[in-house]
C-alpha cells in the first residue's frame, strides 16, 4: 500500500490586500475579493471569486486595525461553490453602536468546510466606522462557526471531489438519505459523513472504513495517484496496470483529469466506479492491484520492473444493511453490472 502523504495547509503565495484577489497561481484555483464598509451598528460585505469544492470562506471582524482587539462579530461561515458574487449585513455581536471614524478591521480566509483551521488564505483588512453602503450582491445566509460541527478527524485520504474521506465531527450530521418527506435521523455510531464513498484500499488506511452502509446509499468506489508533478502523473496512467475487482469481477473506473489538490502539495489522478444504489444486503471484497509496464517515478520513489516496488496490493470489505428508513428497495445487486473484459491483465 502507498500510503497518502500526511496534509500540511500552506498559506497563499500572493498576499491580498483590499479588495484583492488571494490566488496562488501556481497551486490553487480559490479565489476571493472584498469590500465591506463598517456602520455604527452593523458591518456590509461584498465577496466574489471562484471557489474549489471543499472550500469555504470565513471571516470575522476586529475593534483594532490588523485583526487585533476584542472580537465584534463571530467567526463566520460563507459556503460558496464555483463562481460566485454574495454579500451580508452582520450586526455587531454586542448590539452596540460604535462611533464614526473608529477603526475596524475584518480577517478574511478561505478554508475547508468546517474546518476553518484548515486555513489556506488569511488577511486582516483595515477600515474605520463610515456611513453604510448598500450591498453590492445579493444578500445569503451565513453561519456562526460556533454553531457548526467541528471536524474532529478525517482518514486523511483524498476524494475525487478534493475533500478529504469520512471526516468526523464533534456534532452529529444528518445523512443524505432519499426519504421524501420524512424526518431524516442523525448519524448512528459506525455511519461515516459521506456514506457509500469507498476507498479501494481502505483496509491500509486507518479511518477509512466504509463504515455501516444501507441499500438507499450511492456505492462509488474510487482510487488515486499523486505525484510531484503532473507529467509524473501521466507517465503513471500510461503505464499502470490496474487488477481493481468487485467480487473478483474486475471494476470499469473512470479516470479523472489530473489535477493539484490544494493542502497536499501534488498532482492527482483519480479513478472512480460510480455504481449507484439498490445493492443486495450483503458483504461486498474488492481487490486492488497495480503494477507498470515499465518502471516509473512519483518524485518520491521509483515503481515498476525492476524497482522495489515491482507491484502494489490492498483490498477493502464493506457490508450493506436493509436501510431503516422504510424505502422499499428493488435490489440489483449492484445497480451497475460489472463486465469481464477479454485479455483482462493477470501477473
Amino acid at each position: 500500500m502507498r500510503l497518502a502523504k500526511s496534509i500540511v495547509f500552506a498559506l497563499l503565495a500572493i498576499i491580498a490586500v483590499f479588495g484583492a484577489q488571494a490566488q496562488d497561481e501556481t497551486q490553487y484555483t480559490s479565489t476571493v475579493n472584498w469590500f465591506y464598509s463598517a456602520c455604527e451598528d452593523r458591518m456590509v460585505i461584498d465577496f466574489s471569486g471562484v471557489m474549489e469544492t471543499g472550500y469555504d470562506l470565513y471571516y470575522q471582524a476586529f475593534d483594532q486595525l490588523g485583526g487585533l482587539g476584542n472580537v465584534i462579530t463571530g467567526l463566520r461561515r460563507i459556503s460558496v461553490h464555483g463562481d460566485y458574487s454574495v454579500s451580508q449585513v452582520i450586526y455587531w455581536l454586542d448590539g452596540a453602536t460604535r462611533a464614526l471614524d473608529t477603526p475596524i478591521s475584518v480577517v478574511i480566509r478561505i478554508a475547508r468546510e468546517n474546518d476553518p483551521g484548515s486555513t489556506l488564505f488569511q488577511e486582516p483588512s483595515d477600515d474605520v466606522l463610515t456611513a453604510c453602503e448598500e450591498p453590492g450582491s445579493n444578500l445569503v445566509e451565513g453561519d456562526d462557526v460556533a454553531d457548526l460541527p467541528r471536524l474532529v478527524s478525517t482518514s486523511g485520504v483524498f476524494t475525487p471531489n478534493g475533500t478529504l474521506l469520512n471526516p468526523v465531527y464533534s456534532q452529529p450530521i444528518q445523512p443524505i438519505v432519499q426519504i421524501g418527506a420524512r424526518a431524516r435521523p442523525v448519524l448512528p455510531p459506525g455511519r461515516t459523513a459521506d456514506p457509500g464513498l469507498i476507498f479501494a484500499e481502505c483496509v491500509d488506511v486507518d479511518g477509512a472504513d466504509p463504515g455501516i452502509l444501507y441499500d438507499t446509499d450511492e456505492i462509488r468506489i474510487f482510487w488515486s495517484w499523486y505525484a510531484q508533478t503532473a507529467d509524473q502523473v501521466h507517465d503513471h496512467i500510461n503505464k499502470a496496470q490496474y487488477i481493481v475487482t468487485l467480487n473478483s469481477l474486475p471494476i470499469p473506473a473512470e479516470t479523472s483529469e489530473v489535477k493539484r489538490i490544494p493542502g497536499s502539495g501534488d498532482w492527482w489522478v483519480f479513478y472512480t466506479a460510480n455504481f449507484g444504489d439498490k445493492f443486495e444486503p450483503g458483504t461486498y471484497d474488492i481487490g486492488f492491484a497495480v503494477g507498470w509496464s515499465e518502471a516509473i517515478s512519483d518524485g518520491y520513489e521509483d515503481f515498476g520492473p525492476g524497482t522495489a516496488n515491482d507491484r502494489l496490493g490492498s483490498r477493502c470489505r464493506f457490508t450493506i444493511q436493509t436501510n431503516p428508513y422504510g424505502v422499499e428497495v428493488l435490489h440489483e445487486q449492484p445497480a451497475m453490472p460489472l463486465k469481464t473484459y477479454p485479455g483482462f491483465p493477470q501477473y
